[in-house]
Protein backbone atom coordinates (compact mmCIF):
# COMPACT_ATOMS: atom_id res chain seq x y z
CA UNK A 1 0.00 0.00 0.00
CA UNK A 2 1.32 3.41 -0.98
CA UNK A 3 1.90 5.86 1.85
CA UNK A 4 0.98 9.41 0.89
CA UNK A 5 3.22 12.39 1.67
CA UNK A 6 0.42 13.78 3.82
CA UNK A 7 0.36 10.64 5.96
CA UNK A 8 4.14 10.76 6.33
CA UNK A 9 3.97 14.44 7.19
CA UNK A 10 1.53 13.83 10.01
CA UNK A 11 3.94 11.38 11.63
CA UNK A 12 6.95 13.67 11.07
CA UNK A 13 5.13 16.54 12.73
CA UNK A 14 4.01 14.41 15.67
CA UNK A 15 7.52 13.04 16.14
CA UNK A 16 9.11 16.50 16.06
CA UNK A 17 6.53 17.90 18.44
CA UNK A 18 6.81 15.03 20.91
CA UNK A 19 10.60 15.34 20.91
CA UNK A 20 10.38 19.09 21.45
CA UNK A 21 7.81 18.74 24.18
CA UNK A 22 10.05 16.26 25.99
CA UNK A 23 12.97 18.67 25.88
CA UNK A 24 10.81 21.60 27.00
CA UNK A 25 9.46 19.59 29.92
CA UNK A 26 13.06 18.99 30.98
CA UNK A 27 14.52 22.45 30.53
CA UNK A 28 15.59 22.35 34.17
CA UNK A 29 18.11 19.72 33.02
CA UNK A 30 19.97 22.04 30.65
CA UNK A 31 23.27 21.12 32.32
CA UNK A 32 22.58 17.36 32.28
CA UNK A 33 25.25 16.34 29.77
CA UNK A 34 27.25 13.24 28.97
CA UNK A 35 30.26 15.34 27.98
CA UNK A 36 31.29 18.91 27.21
CA UNK A 37 33.83 19.34 24.42
CA UNK A 38 35.64 22.41 23.13
CA UNK A 39 33.35 22.48 20.10
CA UNK A 40 30.24 20.56 21.17
CA UNK A 41 27.98 19.39 23.97
CA UNK A 42 26.79 15.79 24.17
CA UNK A 43 23.48 16.24 25.97
CA UNK A 44 21.43 13.52 27.61
CA UNK A 45 18.28 15.17 26.27
CA UNK A 46 19.58 14.72 22.70
CA UNK A 47 19.47 10.99 23.28
CA UNK A 48 16.09 11.08 24.99
CA UNK A 49 14.53 13.32 22.34
CA UNK A 50 15.72 11.01 19.58
CA UNK A 51 14.27 8.03 21.41
CA UNK A 52 10.98 9.92 21.72
CA UNK A 53 10.85 10.75 18.01
CA UNK A 54 11.91 7.24 17.04
CA UNK A 55 9.12 5.70 19.11
CA UNK A 56 6.54 7.81 17.28
CA UNK A 57 7.92 6.85 13.86
CA UNK A 58 8.23 3.13 14.56
CA UNK A 59 4.78 2.94 16.11
CA UNK A 60 3.39 4.07 12.75
CA UNK A 61 5.93 2.46 10.42
CA UNK A 62 7.81 -0.34 12.20
CA UNK A 63 9.65 -1.48 9.06
CA UNK A 64 11.09 1.90 8.11
CA UNK A 65 14.75 2.85 8.54
CA UNK A 66 15.84 5.67 10.86
CA UNK A 67 19.03 7.71 10.57
CA UNK A 68 19.41 9.68 13.77
CA UNK A 69 22.20 11.98 14.87
CA UNK A 70 22.67 10.00 18.05
CA UNK A 71 22.72 6.61 16.28
CA UNK A 72 24.36 7.54 12.98
CA UNK A 73 27.06 4.86 13.30
CA UNK A 74 24.50 2.07 13.41
CA UNK A 75 23.53 0.23 10.19
CA UNK A 76 20.20 1.19 8.68
CA UNK A 77 17.33 -1.23 8.26
CA UNK A 78 16.59 -2.12 4.64
CA UNK A 79 13.70 0.06 3.52
CA UNK A 80 12.74 2.45 0.72
CA UNK A 81 11.73 4.86 3.50
CA UNK A 82 14.47 6.47 5.57
CA UNK A 83 13.58 8.84 8.39
CA UNK A 84 16.22 11.40 9.38
CA UNK A 85 16.07 12.78 12.92
CA UNK A 86 17.97 15.62 14.54
CA UNK A 87 16.65 15.56 18.12
CA UNK A 88 18.11 18.94 19.12
CA UNK A 89 19.66 21.08 16.42
CA UNK A 90 21.42 23.88 18.28
CA UNK A 91 22.37 21.87 21.36
CA UNK A 92 24.92 24.44 22.52
CA UNK A 93 22.27 27.18 22.25
CA UNK A 94 19.91 25.05 24.35
CA UNK A 95 22.66 24.31 26.87
CA UNK A 96 23.31 28.02 27.36
CA UNK A 97 19.63 28.97 27.49
CA UNK A 98 19.21 30.52 24.05
CA UNK A 99 15.85 29.70 22.41
CA UNK A 100 17.35 29.24 18.91
CA UNK A 101 17.13 25.43 18.71
CA UNK A 102 14.75 22.92 17.21
CA UNK A 103 13.73 19.32 16.67
CA UNK A 104 13.86 18.16 13.06
CA UNK A 105 12.29 15.10 11.41
CA UNK A 106 12.31 14.25 7.70
CA UNK A 107 11.50 11.19 5.61
CA UNK A 108 12.95 10.23 2.25
CA UNK A 109 11.48 7.72 -0.16
CA UNK A 110 14.06 6.10 -2.43
CA UNK A 111 16.45 8.94 -1.66
CA UNK A 112 14.02 11.81 -2.28
CA UNK A 113 12.63 13.96 0.53
CA UNK A 114 8.86 13.63 0.72
CA UNK A 115 8.00 15.18 4.10
CA UNK A 116 9.67 17.20 6.80
CA UNK A 117 8.93 19.05 10.01
CA UNK A 118 10.99 21.44 12.11
CA UNK A 119 9.61 22.33 15.53
CA UNK A 120 11.08 25.33 17.36
CA UNK A 121 9.60 24.84 20.83
CA UNK A 122 10.60 28.06 22.58
CA UNK A 123 9.28 30.12 19.66
CA UNK A 124 6.12 28.01 19.38
CA UNK A 125 6.72 27.53 15.65
CA UNK A 126 6.14 24.39 13.58
CA UNK A 127 7.49 24.43 10.03
CA UNK A 128 6.21 21.75 7.66
CA UNK A 129 6.26 20.73 4.01
CA UNK A 130 5.71 17.75 1.75
CA UNK A 131 6.93 17.16 -1.77
CA UNK A 132 3.40 17.96 -2.94
CA UNK A 133 2.51 20.95 -0.73
CA UNK A 134 3.60 24.51 -0.04
CA UNK A 135 5.70 25.19 3.03
CA UNK A 136 3.89 26.21 6.20
CA UNK A 137 4.63 27.78 9.55
CA UNK A 138 1.88 27.11 12.07
CA UNK A 139 -0.49 26.37 9.22
CA UNK A 140 0.22 29.58 7.26
CA UNK A 141 1.89 29.41 3.85
CA UNK A 142 5.38 30.90 3.83
CA UNK A 143 7.57 32.18 0.97
CA UNK A 144 11.20 33.13 0.53
CA UNK A 145 12.28 36.73 -0.06
CA UNK A 146 12.63 38.33 -3.49
CA UNK A 147 16.02 39.92 -2.72
CA UNK A 148 18.17 39.72 -5.85
CA UNK A 149 21.17 41.88 -4.91
CA UNK A 150 23.78 40.04 -2.90
CA UNK A 151 25.15 43.20 -1.32
CA UNK A 152 21.70 43.91 0.13
CA UNK A 153 21.13 40.42 1.50
CA UNK A 154 21.12 39.02 5.00
CA UNK A 155 22.92 35.68 5.07
CA UNK A 156 23.26 33.28 7.98
CA UNK A 157 26.27 31.05 8.38
CA UNK A 158 27.96 28.96 11.03
CA UNK A 159 31.31 28.65 12.74
CA UNK A 160 32.56 25.31 11.46
CA UNK A 161 35.30 24.74 14.05
CA UNK A 162 36.61 21.35 13.03
CA UNK A 163 40.23 22.50 13.32
CA UNK A 164 39.82 25.63 15.49
CA UNK A 165 42.16 27.41 13.10
CA UNK A 166 42.08 29.57 10.00
CA UNK A 167 39.44 27.37 8.41
CA UNK A 168 36.97 28.47 11.09
CA UNK A 169 37.03 32.05 9.87
CA UNK A 170 37.61 31.97 6.10
CA UNK A 171 33.98 31.41 5.30
CA UNK A 172 32.70 33.85 7.91
CA UNK A 173 34.85 36.55 6.34
CA UNK A 174 33.58 35.67 2.86
CA UNK A 175 29.93 35.85 3.96
CA UNK A 176 30.67 39.23 5.58
CA UNK A 177 32.09 40.47 2.29
CA UNK A 178 29.15 39.16 0.28
CA UNK A 179 26.17 40.27 2.37
CA UNK A 180 24.76 43.47 3.75
CA UNK A 181 24.65 41.70 7.11
CA UNK A 182 25.98 38.26 8.13
CA UNK A 183 24.43 36.38 11.02
CA UNK A 184 25.76 33.44 13.06
CA UNK A 185 22.85 32.03 15.04
CA UNK A 186 23.88 28.49 15.87
CA UNK A 187 21.17 26.14 14.56
CA UNK A 188 21.24 25.20 10.88
CA UNK A 189 17.65 23.95 10.60
CA UNK A 190 16.27 27.06 12.32
CA UNK A 191 18.34 29.28 10.03
CA UNK A 192 16.98 27.48 6.97
CA UNK A 193 13.42 27.82 8.20
CA UNK A 194 14.01 31.56 8.46
CA UNK A 195 15.09 31.50 4.80
CA UNK A 196 11.86 29.68 3.95
CA UNK A 197 9.82 32.21 5.94
CA UNK A 198 11.41 35.21 4.22
CA UNK A 199 13.31 36.40 7.29
CA UNK A 200 16.77 35.59 5.89
CA UNK A 201 17.88 35.59 2.26
CA UNK A 202 20.23 32.63 2.51
CA UNK A 203 22.22 30.24 4.66
CA UNK A 204 25.60 28.59 4.13
CA UNK A 205 27.81 26.40 6.26
CA UNK A 206 30.96 24.60 5.23
CA UNK A 207 30.44 21.69 7.61
CA UNK A 208 27.04 20.44 8.77
CA UNK A 209 25.42 17.02 8.69
CA UNK A 210 22.59 15.47 6.70
CA UNK A 211 20.28 15.48 9.71
CA UNK A 212 20.77 19.25 10.10
CA UNK A 213 19.22 19.96 6.69
CA UNK A 214 17.03 16.98 5.76
CA UNK A 215 13.72 18.51 6.82
CA UNK A 216 14.57 22.21 6.51
CA UNK A 217 15.88 21.91 2.96
CA UNK A 218 12.54 20.53 1.78
CA UNK A 219 10.77 23.38 3.59
CA UNK A 220 13.01 25.95 1.85
CA UNK A 221 12.42 24.39 -1.57
CA UNK A 222 8.65 24.22 -1.12
CA UNK A 223 8.74 27.89 -0.07
CA UNK A 224 10.30 28.75 -3.42
CA UNK A 225 13.98 28.62 -2.50
CA UNK A 226 16.95 26.60 -3.72
CA UNK A 227 19.12 24.17 -1.75
CA UNK A 228 22.33 22.47 -2.77
CA UNK A 229 24.98 20.21 -1.29
CA UNK A 230 28.15 21.93 -2.48
CA UNK A 231 30.50 19.24 -1.22
CA UNK A 232 30.06 15.87 0.49
CA UNK A 233 32.40 14.35 3.08
CA UNK A 234 32.47 11.00 4.89
CA UNK A 235 30.12 10.17 7.74
CA UNK A 236 27.17 12.28 6.53
CA UNK A 237 29.05 15.60 6.69
CA UNK A 238 28.38 18.16 3.94
CA UNK A 239 28.90 21.76 2.86
CA UNK A 240 25.47 23.21 2.22
CA UNK A 241 23.84 26.27 0.67
CA UNK A 242 20.19 27.33 0.94
CA UNK A 243 18.96 30.56 -0.64
CA UNK A 244 15.87 32.36 -1.82
CA UNK A 245 16.72 31.18 -5.33
CA UNK A 246 17.35 34.61 -6.79
CA UNK A 247 20.71 34.79 -5.00
CA UNK A 248 21.73 31.18 -5.44
CA UNK A 249 23.99 31.47 -8.47
CA UNK A 250 25.82 34.47 -7.00
CA UNK A 251 26.32 32.77 -3.62
CA UNK A 252 27.45 29.56 -5.26
CA UNK A 253 29.96 31.38 -7.45
CA UNK A 254 31.54 33.02 -4.40
CA UNK A 255 31.63 29.97 -2.13
CA UNK A 256 32.24 26.93 -4.31
CA UNK A 257 35.83 27.87 -5.30
CA UNK A 258 36.74 28.09 -1.62
CA UNK A 259 35.49 24.53 -1.05
CA UNK A 260 37.44 23.16 -3.99
CA UNK A 261 40.70 24.09 -2.29
CA UNK A 262 39.54 23.24 1.23
CA UNK A 263 39.69 19.84 2.88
Amino acid sequence: MTITPTELQAVATLAARRAGDHVMANRHRRSDVNSILRTDVKHKLDVEAQETATAVILSAFPDHAILGEETSEQPLAESDYVWIVDPIDGTINFFHGLPWWCCSVAVRYKGQAVAGSVFIPEMLQMYEATSESPAYCNGEVIRVTTTDRLELSMLATGADKWDLGEHSFRFMRKISEMAQRPRILGAAAVDMCMVAAGKLDGYFESGIYVWDMAAASLIVERAGGTCEILKAYPKHRISFLATNGALHAACRAELLPMLQVNA
